[in-house]
């Protein structure tokens, strides 16, 4: 074991009481998602039977940010820090002769279905999907590697139909275009999670070095055996291809985060040159649409991204939070502390410039709960004057997956739901017992109910 491969995290999520083992025979076809959907909210699942193949598959990994935590061996607390920090303090990577990811080699002209129970996720996906794949790129320009999750579409023997969101892994491919030149991709398939939610910054730096940073060491890679690139050591499984960019076919529909179906659309295809993994592999899957999964792999790293660009322009900035509710692309809740009048609407458009898919930003003060929904709202409820703290700006850049986009522009809304720096101070105290009461009463509730275990009510 190592620290930075997918088994360490399953041992160190078992050992927390967080991963459940079925044995019961399932089928690759929809029941392993049916499972997970079933098990939204609960622990990380390694199936152990998947009809037809001997090869465990394992979800739920980070369908709640406390596992990343967990993972990191780290307190659930200090998890914004630590992830906002590796984009500060980025660690460049370590080079290993070769990785566990390449000691057994596979024909890659036959299907991958033939060797790994590659999914079939939601009812109306044209067919079987990697989902948790990281595909690996490099600029031809710079030389700078790129991360990031792609759908990629089993399509035939050889061949995966990828899709490359509008931003670096795109890029990199149309300056290939440019050059009338392939270009050489490697998928990286079950890798620790602090791996898998560093391929989701939005960030000009290698996401290799933020792994680096979320390690607190440097990311061990390895080089490929067929492109020239360098790829996780310990990942389970290990594709390689070549993308030509004169070629495309149709791929799709898929079911994508905003819990509506991506329409069938040419995109890019992988032609694969070499399939390896480690002995008896694992392979990691992530169901799609609004499977807290999902939204959370790639919440994690855009709340960081979203902390450290507001804290450049709103230094009292004290915590980011993407809701499940708003996909945790769409909508963010920020809470600040206030220093000066109008920061709480320099955050908003901060927010709205850095990322293009959101488009609902509610800003609170720091005595607000950014991850409960009541509180939030009791903070619009309380805090907002619409006709002052409204902030609406239509024509903005928005994203193709965003289903409301129109010529890839969108309406955006922002409320600032902070007190004036002059409120009266009875408008920031709440109506409840002392704290040091209720603390009290909380270290007696067994003494007090006459039974163990018996919920104290929740959240104050």
């Amino acid at each position: 074991m190592h620290a930075q491969d997918l088994r360490t995290a399953l041992e160190r999520l078992e050992a927390a009481g967080d991963l459940l083992r079925v044995a019961a025979p399932l089928s690759w076809e929809y029941e392993l998602a049916a499972v997970l959907w079933r098990l939204r909210d609960g622990p990380a699942v390694r199936f152990e039977n998947v009809t037809g193949y001997r090869t465990p598959v394992v979800g739920n990994l980070l369908n709640d940010r406390r596992k990343l935590a967990t993972a990191l061996g780290i307190e659930r607390t200090a998890l914004q820090a630590r992830v906002s920090r590796a984009l500060r303090e980025p660690i460049e990577p370590a080079l290993a002769a070769e990785g566990p990811c390449l000691a057994v080699a596979y024909d890659p002209a036959v299907a991958l279905t033939d060797h790994f129970p590659v999914p079939l996720l939601s009812e109306f996906d044209a067919g079987r999907y990697l989902s948790a794949g990281v595909l690996i790129c490099r600029d031809p320009e710079s030389g700078r590697r790129n991360a990031a999750i792609c759908r990629l579409q089993v399509t035939g023997p050889g061949t995966l139909g990828a899709y490359l969101a509008p931003t670096h892994s795109r890029a990199f491919l149309d300056v290939h275009r440019e050059r009338g030149r392939p270009m050489e991709v490697a998928v990286a398939l079950g890798l620790h999670p602090a791996i898998v939610v560093a391929s989701q910054f939005l960030t000009p730096l290698d996401e290799t070095l933020v792994a680096g940073g979320m390690f607190r060491e440097p990311l061990l890679l390895t080089r490929a055996r067929t492109v020239d690139l360098e790829v996780p050591a310990f990942a389970e499984i290990l594709l390689e291809g070549l993308i030509d960019p004169r070629e495309e076919q149709p791929e799709g529909p898929f079911g994508e985060f905003p819990g509506t179906y991506a329409p069938r659309r040419p995109n890019p295809v992988i032609r694969l040159t070499a399939v390896s993994s480690r002995p008896d592999p694992l392979f990691q899957m992530i169901v799609a649409g609004r499977h807290p999964e999902h939204l959370v792999t790639g919440a994690i790293a855009r709340e960081a991204g979203l902390y450290e660009a507001i804290r450049s322009v709103v230094p009292g900035v004290r915590a980011v939070h993407l809701t499940e509710g708003g996909t945790c692309r769409f909508h963010a809740v920020i809470s600040i502390r206030k220093r000066s009048a109008g920061e709480g609407k320099r955050a908003i458009m901060r927010a709205f410039s850095e990322q293009d898919l959101l488009k609902h930003v509610v800003v609170v003060d720091e005595d607000i709960d950014v991850t409960d929904p009541a509180d939030v709202e009791w903070a619009v409820a309380t805090r907002m004057r619409a006709h002052e703290d409204v902030v609406i700006v239509p024509g903005m850049k928005s994203n193709p997956v965003d289903p409301m986009s129109v010529d890839r522009t969108i309406s955006k809304l922002g409320i600032d739901a902070t007190l004036p720096l002059d409120a009266r101070a009875a408008a920031r105290h709440r109506v409840d017992v002392p704290a040091a009461v209720a603390a009290a009463i909380e270290g007696r509730w067994e003494e007090i109910t006459g039974a163990q275990n018996q919920p104290t009510g929740g959240k104050r």
